[in-house]
Parts: structure tokens; sequence; C-alpha cells
């Protein structure tokens, strides 16, 4: 049989018999941790809630387990429970929180007497003193370490209850009410206050070695991992009940989920597909999971009572939930909200075709996702929007409400992405408007400014994106976009590389001001500029300057003449032009640092070593460092301020269906 997972509610637990094996430490929950659970409780006792609505607590590890029992005669009897590999401390502290009741709100009357059912027992493999002390808790006991904390708990409950009654004025009888109706009522017989629940993981060994109890115990509790929405989900799907009799076809569809599972998973640690799909690295143990969440995300934001209440008043809010509460009410929003998502599902005996309708709509999505990531345009366009912050859930319906034609949804993708620069503004060229021609051109108002710079960081990434859809279309480059290298990640140096826009000619002059510098900024500058080294005079003053400690030479003098020779005058005149869209581009931080105000020539020379080495450059920076917007062919080693108009008119010449009209 494989593991099984169900939702229990507290009173469900009741009259059940839980063991702790002798690999578990004492009981060590802390003042905080009781007051939290506590409050949690109490709170959501208190609040407006829909019928459906339940509190739920962290999963309880469990395995059938037999053991003998001793009682105060000395007669042994063979129990059957529950061995807790996992959830020791809150079914602890809920067993201290009833005896607390019992004693004190029920005058010591039998538990059983009031509400039907004792309370569940607790046996330990090694400590029976401190299953004793737990069954008759006596305050300030600190006879041994498990002694200690249970009865710090114990005391803690009657602090917290006084500091309640004191500070909001409300009879401890209530508060008491409160509290236990939330833990001895289930989802048929609830009160006002609802039910607490608990996510019941029951162990097989038998179908998986790597699931006893000590092992999962190591797991769960030595590396501090949590079980995981995954692997939760993983058990409704696969625990045995779901296949009804054992045969050939129950063994197939079993194997056939675990196989896609397997394959999604995969699929899903490539990196090149994750880092399409998602703009940060996210730490989940299993990566399947993202696809879970996505459908839960689906849903919620599909669910009709979720749109309707965007018109509503507050008021109405609260009348409705009542009634009719959304997923995101029932479920939750903690971390095991997308397991509760899908749990409801499986709380009946389901049959192999339930099983199967509902594993192909978790197949249906990620094929979907496969489907954009193996699409060369829909990859670049979906990948695109996600950089940019558009959530994958609206990406995903856009494609579902458009999905007639891969026409249709290319189109709906477009659109999309033109939203998002319909506010640009465009600028008749001096030279049209000076001519007063009939024939009028426009660049791009777009300007370099801290305002404006994650707008043309978008700009120029689809740039990049277009120029390889374009060539993909007219299969002349069979290339990906690798968003992985272009978005935030670590290197193998464990530093971050992240990409910014930056300026092809800078538009300061160099303001070196140490010595050091100053002499690497020349003697590259001398290297790099052909001009320089024809220059006898200037390169005689560069080396007086850089070898001479009492030379009389300039930095300033110098620096002004290798400017000038290189053509990167900066004034008044070219000021505007190099803040222009037209001489920007994308370039990763430690290459920026590498060359800071460099000259055009030496910025050129860096970008190629690099891509020699194998370096990640967006193709269009590779371009334009590559001279491929200067027409004459002449230009190697400089940046002209035709090259910024020629290299602007090819932004816009290839981004002309994203970008809002002329006129």
């Amino acid at each position: 049989m494989s593991n099984t997972i169900k939702l229990y509610s507290i009173s469900e637990l009741l009259e059940m018999n839980f063991y702790i094996p002798a690999y578990q430490r004492g009981y060590r929950w802390t003042e905080q941790q009781v007051k939290d659970l506590l409050s949690d409780i109490y709170s959501f006792a208190l609040k407006d809630k829909s019928k459906k609505e339940f509190y739920c607590l962290q999963p309880i590890v469990v395995k059938e387990h037999n053991w003998e029992r001793k009682n105060d005669e000395g007669i042994i009897k063979q129990i059957f429970g529950w061995e807790v590999v996992d959830g020791q401390q809150r079914l602890t502290t809920l067993k201290i929180i009833l005896s607390y009741f019992i004693k004190s709100h029920l005058s010591g009357k039998p538990f059983k007497e009031r509400y039907g059912k004792d309370i569940f027992t607790i046996d330990y493999e090694t400590r029976e003193d401190s299953k004793k002390f737990l069954n008759n808790i006596t305050v300030g006991n600190d006879e041994n370490i498990d002694f200690y904390h249970i009865s710090q708990a114990y005391t803690t409950i009657g602090k917290w209850l006084k500091n309640k009654v004191e500070q909001e004025k409300i009879m401890l009888d209530d508060i008491c009410d409160s509290i236990l109706r939330t833990l001895v009522y289930n989802q048929k017989n609830q009160k006002s206050e609802g039910v607490v629940q608990v996510i019941w993981y029951e162990l097989n060994e038998s179908s998986n070695p790597n699931s006893s109890p000590i092992k999962t115990f190591i797991r769960i509790n030595g590396g501090k991992i949590s079980l995981t929405n995954s692997e939760l989900i993983k058990a409704l799907f696969l625990q045995e009940r779901n296949f009804g009799e054992v045969n050939d076809l129950s063994r197939l569809r079993q194997l056939e989920i675990a196989s896609d599972w397997d394959r999604i998973e995969n699929m899903l640690q490539d990196d090149d597909f994750w880092w399409f799909l998602n703009k940060e690295e996210n730490k989940i143990p299993a990566r399947i999971e993202f696809v879970f969440d996505i459908i839960k995300s689906v849903a919620i934001k599909n669910d009709p009572e979720v749109l309707d209440r965007i018109k509503m008043t507050p008021a109405e809010i609260e009348s409705r939930k009542k009634s009719n509460p959304t997923i995101e009410e029932v479920i939750g929003t903690d971390r095991y909200a997308t397991f509760r998502y899908f749990s409801p599902k499986f709380e009946k005996q389901v049959d192999l075709e339930t099983i199967k309708r509902e594993w192909k709509i978790i197949k249906d999505y990620f094929q979907t996702f496969e489907e954009w990531y193996n699409n060369p345009i829909w990859y670049h366009y979906v990948g695109f929007l996600i950089y940019c912050g558009e959530e994958i859930v609206d990406i995903y319906n856009l494609h579902q409400k458009n999905n007639v034609t891969k026409k249709d949804i290319t189109k709906a993708f477009k659109d999309k992405i033109k939203s998002r620069f319909d506010k640009l503004k465009w600028k008749e060229n001096e030279e049209t408007k000076e001519a007063k021609t009939d024939i009028k051109t426009y660049y791009l108002d777009l300007y370099f400014s801290d305002s404006n710079k994650p707008k043309i960081r978008e700009l120029l990434l689809l740039y990049n994106l277009e120029h390889i859809v374009k060539q993909s279309i007219n299969k002349t480059l069979i290339y990906k976009f690798p968003f992985k290298a272009f978005k935030e990640v670590i290197n193998d140096k464990g530093n971050k590389i992240s990409w910014d826009v930056e300026h092809i000619d800078s538009t300061k002059s160099n303001e070196l001001t140490d010595k050091d510098s100053q002499i690497t900024w020349l003697q590259t500058s001398k290297d790099d500029v052909e001009e320089i080294q024809k220059d006898e005079q200037l390169c005689a003053r560069i080396d007086d300057f850089t070898k001479n400690k009492n030379s009389k030479e300039s930095f300033e003098d110098i620096n002004n003449e290798i400017i000038r020779i290189a053509g990167e005058v900066n004034d008044e005149n070219t000021k505007e032009i190099k803040n222009n869209i037209g001489n920007l581009t994308l370039l990763d931080a430690s290459t920026n640092r590498s060359y800071g105000n460099a000259l055009f020539p030496t910025k050129r020379k860096i970008i190629i070593k690099k891509d020699m080495k194998g370096t990640f450059i967006p193709i269009c920076t590779k371009n334009l460092f590559l001279k491929y917007f200067d027409l004459k062919g002449t230009l190697k080693s400089k940046w002209s301020i035709d090259d910024i108009k020629n290299y602007r008119t090819d932004i816009t010449t290839t981004l002309v269906e994203f970008l809002p009209k002329k006129y």
C-alpha cells in the first residue's frame, strides 16, 4: 500500500492511541509557541467565517503500530494505535490544553461525559514517567526536563486565559467554551466556532523503504524540512484506496501517474525551462509544486465569487461570505493551502476514471507550459511577460481565452506586450523638421533617467527577443534567448549577476582622480585607438605622464585630446542624442564595471573577449559592438552619431508591432 493522506478534525483524534518512539526527543515547546497556538485557535473561533472554513494545523506523520500497555494493577493490554513520526509537540500541547480545561473549566467532570469521547492517549517507548505526568500534571514540577516543559506549558495556558479575561473583559467560561468547541466538534456537528483540523499523513513502509519512520523522522526533524505540498498531493493521488481492487489496470494507472510525475519534475529541474517560467529562484524541494500552485491560483483568480466581490462593499462581502465562501476563504492562505485545494477531491472514495480526470488536469497545465517552451515565438513572448512581472496565472488565462488557433494565441500575447508600451511618445527627427518636407521621420522620445530605466530595460530586452523571433520565423536562426543567464542568478563564484541599461558611448567626461586610474586609462586608450598610435607627439605625452613621476603633463589636457581623436566629444550638442535610446544597451554589471567610462574601442575589445570566453552577451548588444550599424563600414573603432541614429532606427523598425502609432 502507498502512503495515505487525509484531513482529520481534532475531534476525530479523540480516543486514538499514540505512541512516541525512543528516537524522538521529549516535549520542548516554548511559552510563546503555546500562546501562539491558543491565540490562533481562539481568533479563528471568534472570526466571521463561512460554513466550510476551518483552521488547519501542520501535518502529523504517523504509522500503524501495536504495543503493550501496563495499567496500574500491572495488567498488560495490547494496544492498537499510531506511532508518531512527526507532530509529537503539537499533539502533546493539544493534550495539555484539553487536560487544563478538564481540571479548570469542567471542574474535573469526565471529558467523555460532557463531549461523548475521551481525550487521546500518548504512550512513550522509554519515558513511562512522562506519560504518567502528562495524565496528571502538577504545576512547578521540574523533576526532569520533560516534567518542566509540560508544567510550563500548563502554567502558560492559565496565564494566557487570565490575560484574555483582564484585557478583553470576557468571561473565562466563554473563552474556554469557544476553544473547546473548535477542538471537540467535527464538520458534521460543528458549532459557530468552526473546527480545527490536522493534515493526517499515514506512512506505509512496504510501499517505499525511504518512508520508514526513522528515515522520515530524520529527514523532517534532523534537516528541519517540513512535508511539502507536493508530497502531500502525491499521497492524495497514489494512495491505494483510490484504485479499488488491485489488478493490472489499477497498477498500470498508478504507474502512469508516477511516471508522469517524474517526467514533469525532471523537466522542471532543467534550469532553462525553470527560468523561462520564473522570474526568481524558488527554493521548493520539488519543483512540480509550482504546477500545483498555478492550478490553485488560476482557480482562485477565476472564482466567480472573487470576481463578483470586486464590485461589492465591505458589508456586502461579509454578508456573502457566510453563504458563498470563495475558494481562498475555504482553503486559507498558509503554506498548505495548495494541498487543501486538492484534498476535497479525495475526501470520498474515488474511482479510476476520477483519478484519470483529475490527473489529466495537471498534465494539461504542464503541457501548456511545455508548448510555450517549445514554440520559438511563444517562448520569447511568454518569457518576456514573466520577466516584466506579469503573473503566469494571467498569461495562462490569456492563452485559454484565445485558444482557437495558434495565430489567435500569438496575437493575444503580442497585444499584452504592446500594452506595456502604450504610453511611449514619438519625436520628429530634426532633419525632416528643418527640411519642411511632407515625409516625416520619427524616433522614440525615450531618454535615460532613473525613472525611465525599467521601461528602457524592457524595451531593449524585447528588441533582443524580437530579433531572435524574426530570425526563427525566417528559419535563419534556431536559437533561444537564455532567460536563466539574463535574470538575477548566482554565478560560479557565488556572486549575483544583474543586467542593466548602460550607455554605449559614455555621456561623461573621464572623472578619474587618482594617478593609478589615470595611468591605466591612458595606457588602455593608447593601445585601443589606432589614431593615437599614429600620433607620435601624443604618444610621447602619454608615455611621459605614465612613466615619469615628475611629469608636468596634465591628465585633463591629454584626456580631452584622446576623446577628440576618438570622436567621443561630450558637449551640449551631443548630450541629448547620447542620452536617447539609440545610445543605450543591456550589459551585465560585471562587464560594465570592467570598463566604466572607457572609450568605445576599449569597451568593444572587452565585449569581444568576453564573448570569445563564452560569457553571455545579448545578441543585439553584441551586434552593436561589432559595428553592425556602421553602414559606411569605415569606423570600426568609433561609435558615431550616425551609428546612434541607425541603431535607434533598427530598434523601432524591429519593434514596430509593439509600439504606439507615431501620430
